[in-house]
């Protein structure tokens, strides 16, 4: 049978991720180190905080829909070593490595027929497996927003593109 819809679903994984202009990446591009850690005013996570939150969940769907579940919220990679995410460029890292391991495990099913298989989510119930690689490409879209969000009002630059008046 074909890999024609697990092919696309890869290719928009990939886009959400990192290839296009609102991906999650995009989002990190222009942040700094000193906004990294920072909280606009008001607000409870930092661009640190989404991205730990981000990664974590990588790992955590893969491994629990896709591998053996033995991976569990407190574990290494879900939850690297504070090294990991001490800066954008080793965070960055660290979600690409996340990235990969959803990636391949999604890679790795032979076919789409597999797409409506059910399988073990994080939290224990049993869901359809294009549902999982769903939650995870709307994962990637809604933070790259938060983030996007934060590093505005943290850069001061938190409106609309308004066109001038002619």
């Amino acid at each position: 049978m074909a890999r024609h819809r697990i092919d696309e679903l890869l290719r928009i994984l990939d886009r959400s991720f990192e290839t296009s202009e609102q991906a999650l990446l995009e989002n990190l591009r222009n942040v700094t180190q000193a906004e990294w850690e920072a909280l606009p005013e008001g607000a409870e996570r930092s661009i640190r905080d989404i991205v730990h939150h981000v990664g974590l969940f990588k790992f955590m769907y893969a491994n629990h829909g896709f591998r053996d579940a033995s991976m569990d919220y407190g574990d290494d990679p879900a939850t690297p070593p504070a090294s990991r995410l001490a800066t954008k460029e080793a965070a960055i890292e660290w979600l690409r490595e996340g990235h990969t391991y959803l990636r391949s495990a999604i890679d790795e099913l032979p076919d789409d027929s597999e797409l409506e298989a059910d399988r073990k989510a994080h939290w224990g119930q049993m869901v359809p497996t294009l549902l999982l690689i769903d939650i995870m490409h709307e994962h990637d879209v809604y933070h790259a927003g938060e983030i996007n969000r934060t590093r505005g009002m943290l850069q001061g630059s938190d409106g609309w593109f308004v066109p001038p008046e002619e």
